[in-house]
């Protein structure tokens, strides 16, 4: 199995799937809020730091993230303390 990206590689790559995502969400979407939004964060994420885990279980474990102020921090957390090391 692939290595774990380190949790500052993770927040920032969930930092930018969010930018991203607003731009398509404004853009592609024109406004309308993308339900589907885990799949996107998670194409996004493997896309940048490889395939350390399965698309559909990062999805999964975005979606079920806890919200917080810093999500993409917190998120990050969230999925690293899910994943086996």
């Amino acid at each position: 199995m692939p290595q774990l990206p380190e949790i500052n590689e993770l927040e920032k790559a969930l930092t930018e799937a969010g930018s991203a995502h607003h731009e398509f969400e404004k853009v592609v979407l024109e406004g309308v809020r993308d339900e589907l939004w885990p799949g996107f964060y998670a194409a996004y994420v493997l896309g940048k730091l490889g395939n350390f885990t399965r698309p559909s279980v990062l999805s999964g474990l975005l979606e079920s993230a806890p919200d917080s102020e810093i999500w993409s921090k917190s998120a990050a957390e969230f999925v690293l303390s899910k994943l086996p090391k």
